[in-house]
Order: structure tokens, then C-alpha cells, then sequence
């Protein structure tokens, strides 16, 4: 679509137009097209019209000089008013949860719910975080530092990821947590990483560049000011995004439910769409048992799963049911 400004602005729609309207924020490195996740049927299942927007410079999307993320809910609000829709849910992955509590902020007479799936906090530029891959931590820093010199780096580099695609399934199973590297040996998910990729850098790599330089400033807003219930979904093991930027988020939201799996990494997202899903839409009420709903239940579930150890005196008893969010204006609890 053409915005008021001109930019065009690329989407990608999958299910029954007369589905609960979801609009998908896409990771760092753009939108999956909709075969690669069996997103059609997902969505025809669980009747669903998922909406994925690529932001501005990713994925054949104009970019859009100066923006910040909460800008970018001008433009889903444009794209909203194309397609007639006035209520709907918003899902972000990673690098796209600060731009789905962004339009949650921005719309809150649209905003039914969010889910922000492994996503970053406001608690610092994503290469500063604690806990964090070194070698991931030196290699953002870096993007930071000197994003054109590393943006050419990257155009020269395309070629052949264009050439030899699995070479970036590799790199992201490097830096996976060691229980989602046999997950990522399936060819549906090297699909999956490698179709995002490519469609992400239709005009180059640029554009993510500029993405990753937009989230790693302010945004714009606190998560205090979103008033929309939000769903946090967080792998325990996450060693690209931990389980801090979940706290961080916990504690700040006046409105929000937590579910953390003790056993999952960064990119469980694809493989628990449908419940993410069914979850957010309110069809189903209930992540079910694998889930915790704070740090310490998850790391005594963990410790129960395994069979070692024991959770020590004092931990309190694993609840996996998800928590009732508390009322409008309160802030959230993490235990």
C-alpha cells in the first residue's frame, strides 16, 4: 500500500478474511513468508486473518528516515484503516516486540491484546545486555558502532547467502540454545530462517541495519504507558534475548500474563504459533502445564523435569497455569 507520505508500505495477509485480525512484528531479519511456517493452516484452523507488515526498509518496504518504534504504529494504523479493520491483536517477535507494544501505545482504542514473543525490554540497547554471547554482544556492538561499514560487509555477503542458504541456518544454530539446535535441523525451519532472510533483503541489508539501530534507541514510550493486556512468552533458556528482558517487561506492564518455558531457547516462536495464537485471540485460556509463570517457578520446573535436583526450601510451588493480569492501573507482579 502507499502511505500519506508516499512510502510504500509491504504486507503480507494469510487466512479467512473473516478471522480475528492479528498483525504480525516481525524479528530482525524480516517477515517469514507464510508457507514457511505452515501459517495458512494455522490460521484457517483457528480462524484467524494474520497480517504481517515488513517495516520501513525490510522486505521491499520503503524506508523512512529519522523513525523511531513508536512511529511505526502510524503506519499499521494506516494499513488498519485499508483493510476496514478497527479492533485487533498484535503479536512481535524479538526485535518485534517493542514494536508491538508500540502500537498497543499508540492505539489503545484498537489494541485488544499483545503477545511479545522472546522479546526485548527498554532496559538497554540490545548489545549492552547482560548475560548475553560475547561473541554475539561484540558483533552488535560493532553494528552499533559503525553501521555502514557493516552494512557493505553485509551486501557483499548476500551473494552468497543467496548462493548457499544454509550457511545462515548454520550460524543461527550456532548461536541457539543447545535444546532448539535438533529443532533447527528440521529443513522446514532452515527454510523458514533462510525465505525471512532473503525476503527481508529485497533492497539490500541496509534496512535491518537501520532497524536494528531504530529498537536499540528510546523507543518512544515506556511499556508503563501500554494499558493493553500483553502475553509474555520467554524461552528460560534464551541466550540472545534472556530472561531479564522478560523481568524487565513483567515489572513494568500494568497488564500482562507470563509464560515461560523452562526448556526453550530463542526460537521456539514458529513451533508454538497455534498456541500462542489461540492464547491471544482468548480461544484457549490455557498455555498448559509447560509453562511457568515466573522465574523461580520455572527454574523449580526445570529442576523437577530433570530429576536431579530438588527445588530448594522456599521456592514457590510451580504454578504453570498462566497468571490472571491484575486490574487496569496496577502494576505487575513477578514473583
Amino acid at each position: 500500500m502507499r502511505l500519506a507520505d508516499g512510502r510504500r508500505l509491504v504486507y503480507c495477509e494469510t487466512g479467512p478474511r473473516e478471522g480475528s485480525p492479528v498483525f504480525y512484528c516481525h524479528g530482525a531479519i524480516g517477515t517469514p513468508l507464510g508457507r514457511s511456517v505452515d501459517l495458512e493452516l494455522i490460521t484457517a484452523a483457528a480462524g484467524i486473518r494474520h497480517i504481517a507488515v515488513s517495516r520501513p526498509g525490510v522486505g521491499g518496504s520503503d524506508p523512512a528516515p529519522g523513525r523511531t518504534v513508536l512511529s511505526f504504529a502510524d503506519d499499521v494504523a494506516q494499513l488498519a484503516d485499508l483493510l476496514a479493520i478497527e479492533r485487533f491483536t498484535v503479536v512481535g517477535v524479538s526485535a518485534g516486540g517493542p514494536y508491538a507494544l508500540a502500537i498497543a501505545r499508540r492505539l489503545p482504542d484498537r489494541v485488544e491484546r499483545v503477545a511479545a514473543c522472546s522479546s526485548l525490554s527498554a532496559l538497554c540497547a540490545p548489545h549492552r545486555t547482560p548475560g548475553m554471547q560475547r561473541r554475539v554482544r561484540l558483533a552488535l556492538a560493532a553494528l552499533a558502532a559503525a553501521p555502514g561499514v557493516c552494512a557493505a560487509l553485509g551486501e557483499l555477503a548476500l551473494p552468497l547467502v543467496r548462493l548457499r542458504p544454509e550457511l545462515l541456518s548454520q550460524v543461527i544454530a550456532i548461536h541457539a540454545a543447545r535444546s532448539e539446535r535438533e529443532h533447527l535441523r528440521d529443513p522446514s525451519e532452515r527454510s523458514a530462517a533462510s525465505n525471512a532472510f532473503l525476503d527481508a533483503a529485497t533492497g539490500g541489508v541496509r534496512g535491518m541495519v537501520d532497524d536494528y539501530l531504530t529498537y536499540s534507541r528510546p523507543w518512544g514510550f515506556l511499556p508503563v504507558d501500554v494499558q493493553a493486556e500483553v502475553h509474555l512468552w520467554h524461552g528460560l533458556r534464551d541466550p540472545l534475548v534472556p530472561a531479564e528482558h522478560a523481568l524487565q517487561l513483567a515489572i513494568t506492564l500494568p497488564r500482562c500474563r507470563v509464560f515461560i518455558d523452562p526448556d526453550e531457547g530463542h526460537h521456539f516462536f514458529r513451533r508454538r504459533l497455534g498456541a500462542i495464537l489461540a492464547v491471544l485471540t482468548g480461544r484457549q485460556p490455557d498455555a498448559g502445564a509447560g509453562y511457568a509463570t515466573s522465574l523461580a517457578a520455572a527454574r523449580a520446573l526445570t529442576a523437577a523435569r530433570s530429576g536431579l535436583t530438588r527445588p530448594r526450601a522456599g521456592l514457590p510451588a510451580v504454578d504453570a497455569r498462566p497468571a490472571r493480569h491484575p486490574p487496569p492501573g496496577a502494576r505487575s507482579r513477578w514473583e
